[in-house]
């Protein structure tokens, strides 16, 4: 693995380890290019505040640590801060905004959430039958790609629709077919692959095959010592080998505030 831009903070409270472990462990596996992509911020209503990623107040730590130590290493590897973020239409603007001043390398699409986090409260990858959220998980990130600002879609096949294969495939190639006409790539998630989640799901990867989709192997670390992992690489060749997929080495990134 030549570069990896999802990588995680202990700011998101369910990660372990210092940005110098991921840094260490991505130099001593041969990535030439580590990008820090943690839970982004949210400007969320007055008296909610989310337990799994960064609080805004801690922002411009992470920026400043991350880029203070991509400076001390430079001879040694590529070091980038990003952001994996949620598209809430209704706080997206905001931000953006909030984010501007801190110049972030590029976002990746986490999308978690059905509609919102703070209210609805519908996750993703929780097992569901209804046809209508499984539509607006689709309509929604396809909006979100449509930004222009999201270089990369993560664990797209996250949602866990379990009801018609028929209605389900219809949905997957809609939103494999809208990245294509928008150029995102998206994520084969290896914490998923090496956890044995419900994904990355080798039906949808079929689809994307079929579609054309750029695709890229994202380690979704959460400790230092799970940043590209040889086995856990290993396993990814074969699936994507499975599949006929040639995932990218790098990514083309797209700065989201300018």
């Amino acid at each position: 693995m030549i570069a990896n831009y999802h990588t995680h903070t202990i700011r998101c409270r369910h990660a372990s380890g210092s940005e110098r472990e991921y840094i260490e462990t991505a130099i001593s596996r041969g990535v030439k290019l580590l990008g820090f992509s943690d839970h982004s911020p949210q400007l969320f209503p007055a008296g909610y505040y989310s337990n799994y990623r960064m609080f805004p107040e801690e922002t411009g730590n992470y920026f400043e640590t991350i880029r203070s130590l991509a400076d001390e290493y430079r001879s040694d590897i590529t070091i980038l801060a990003g952001l994996e973020a949620e598209y809430f239409p209704e706080l997206f603007d905001s931000l953006i905004e909030f984010l501007t001043p801190y110049s972030p390398d590029y976002l990746i699409l986490g999308q978690h959430y059905i509609d919102n986090e703070y209210d609805t409260r519908r996750y993703s990858g929780n097992p569901n039958s209804d046809e209508s959220a499984l539509k607006r998980y689709v309509d929604q990130t396809l909006e979100a790609l449509g930004t222009g600002k999201f270089s990369c879609f993560a664990h797209p096949d996250l949602i866990n629709y379990t009801k018609s294969s028929s209605v389900w495939e219809r949905e997957m190639r809609r939103l494999c077919e809208g990245a294509k006409r928008l150029g995102v790539p998206l994520e084969i998630n290896l914490l998923g692959l090496s956890e044995d989640r419900h994904y990355p799901r080798a039906d949808f990867w079929r689809i994307a095959k079929e579609t054309g989709n750029e695709v890229i192997l994202g380690c979704d670390a959460h400790q230092p010592e799970r940043v590209a992992v040889p086995g856990e690489l290993e396993k990814a060749k074969a699936f994507v080998d499975a599949l006929g997929l040639e995932p990218l080495e790098t990514l083309e990134l797209i700065p989201p505030c300018k």
